[in-house]
């Protein structure tokens, strides 16, 4: 019978996308947009963190749209990196509008159980209606772009 380890938060890896308007001055002052999927290291964040272009970003109303990606984090320290990095974004002047989002990526290890992972989705599925809902809209909850996995189950 194969033995399998128990899964851990502190030993699962994730990353994150955050999707900004970044602004003029930023640009002007050094910061490179790479494009879809090719970001490059953005001079202010982390060694890791790139920018990159992403076509569902609304910068109609100036700026540009610039998705920043991590690294892959690992526990509290990956959580307090993506703490600092928001700060840093926000004091920098990037911002958000209607089209910006947040997309978060989960490792998992093949030897953690199954059932575990049942219960990180079922946790996520139960949460995602108040996720969606701290963004002031149903636009995300019902876009394409962000469905959730509440769509996969019996809901």
């Amino acid at each position: 019978m194969p033995t399998h380890r128990t899964a851990n938060a502190a030993d699962m890896t994730f990353g994150i996308e955050i999707e900004t308007v970044a602004p003029d001055s930023e640009v002007a002052g050094g910061l490179r947009i790479g494009s879809y999927h090719r970001g490059v290291q953005v001079p202010y964040l982390p060694r890791g963190w790139t920018a990159e272009r992403d076509g569902s970003i609304d910068n109609s109303a100036g700026g540009h749209a610039c998705e920043i990606v991590s690294p892959i984090l690992r526990g509290p320290e990956g959580l307090a990196q993506v703490a600092d990095v928001l700060r840093t974004l926000e004091a920098r002047g990037h911002r958000v509008n209607f089209t910006c989002g947040v997309h978060v990526h989960v490792g998992w290890k093949a030897d953690w159980p199954a059932e575990a992972l049942a219960r990180l989705v079922t946790i996520v599925a139960y949460a995602e209606r108040g996720l969606y809902a701290i963004t002031g809209t149903k636009r995300r909850e019902r876009s394409r772009y962000c469905g959730g996995v509440r769509k996969y189950g019996n809901n």
